[in-house]
């Protein structure tokens, strides 16, 4: 939300609607109004109540932009949040003419693809590629993603928009102390990679605090039992507190064995905490090894202990000051809103641009 009313800040765009799947959302963005002094000029689409199932969100996704038609008509351009139900923004702009932003973050069909899904990796690939062909620009959140989209034959309008935080809201940490949890945020899932996480700590006699939520606590949580570790499971918690939360660490660990670009690892850099991450794509672009952070170098629990023991060893403030720095030059709101302006900037010339004349042969 805060992302749309700097758009509106900017005055280049009047009003912003965004596609929503709840019915609810109207209410939502009521309260949102009157309560956080959100702008009146931005607007929900939302669904008819009888689709307020799962079923009734993918038939909405398909006949929404059709719905919407006369709002999505007038609109300057069109923009997706991500690949699941990009497939909307697709079909208004097939419907509309207008110039589209395929916006994402991790692809689908690589997900798809590492966990052995293979319909679904084969549906989230075409999506992927139809909205690549028919969008005017591109843009992902990581190199890797970049090369990634790039191989479609796109390559030119496939660019890098980072992930962003709004960094005004976090304070660099001071004290950096060795004795304080461990810090992990988070979904409670396989990729994540937490067991062995957990594991290392118990190994190490460092206490654990996880944030989030997911289908692996009550497993985690029997894990932290079977080997001693003192793990704290914090649940979900605003992000206003999470970011208070911060401070009551030194270090947080990311050991997850696939990753795109992780806000977890964004906002703690913000706050300049140690970060020890694997070597995954997201990570790897914003974690440079000793630098901003420092790297596992393997997944089990032997590699992860390996790295949190040194690090522990030799705690360097120095680290978590560049990574706070990095982040607030390149991963804040206003450099990402900047750049995502000049994007906008470019289709919407491009499209208004006349086709040049063709010279008939005599």
């Amino acid at each position: 939300m805060v992302q749309y009313e700097k758009f509106l800040e900017s005055g280049s765009f009047d009003e912003v609607y965004y596609f929503t799947y709840d019915d609810r959302d109207q209410d939502k963005l009521a309260e949102l109004k009157r309560d956080k002094g959100v702008p009146e000029n931005i607007r929900a689409l939302t669904p008819p109540r009888f689709l307020r199932s799962r079923r009734g969100a993918v038939i909405y996704s398909i006949i929404g932009p059709f719905l919407h038609y006369r709002v999505i008509s007038q609109a300057t351009a069109l923009r997706t949040q991500q690949v699941s139900g990009a497939w909307a923004g697709l079909i208004a702009k097939l419907i509309t003419g207008k110039p589209l932003l395929f916006r994402l973050g991790y692809p689908l069909s690589i997900r798809f693809k590492t966990e052995g899904r293979k319909v679904k990796y084969v549906m989230a690939l075409a999506i992927e590629r139809l909205l690549v062909r028919f969008a005017d620009h591109v843009a992902v959140t990581s190199r890797a993603m970049q090369t990634y989209y790039a191989g479609s034959g796109k390559s030119e309008k496939v660019t890098v928009l980072p992930s962003y935080v709004d960094v005004t809201g976090f304070t660099p940490i001071t004290d950096y102390a060795a004795d304080k949890p461990l810090l992990f945020v988070g979904r409670l899932n396989e990729v994540k990679n937490i067991a062995n996480l957990i594991l290392a700590c118990g190994r190490l006699g460092v206490p654990l605090d996880i944030y989030g939520f997911g289908p692996l606590e009550e497993e985690l949580k029997a894990t932290a039992r079977a080997c001693r570790a003192t793990v704290s499971f914090k649940g979900v918690v605003p992000n206003s507190e999470l970011m208070r939360a911060h401070h009551d660490h030194t270090i947080f660990v990311l050991c997850s064995t696939r990753e795109g670009m992780p806000k977890a690892l964004i906002e703690a850099m913000a706050s300049g905490l140690i970060c020890v991450v694997t070597r995954t794509d997201g990570a790897l672009e914003l974690i440079e090894d000793g630098v901003t952070g420092h790297h596992i170098d393997g997944f089990d629990a032997d590699a992860i202990e390996r790295k949190l023991r040194e690090v522990l060893a030799s705690i360097d403030p120095e680290i978590g000051r560049r990574a706070s720095a990095f982040v607030r030059k390149n991963n804040s709101l206003e450099h990402a809103v900047e750049l995502e302006l000049k994007i906008f900037d470019k289709i919407i010339r491009d499209r208004r641009q006349p086709a040049p004349a063709t010279l008939k042969q005599p």
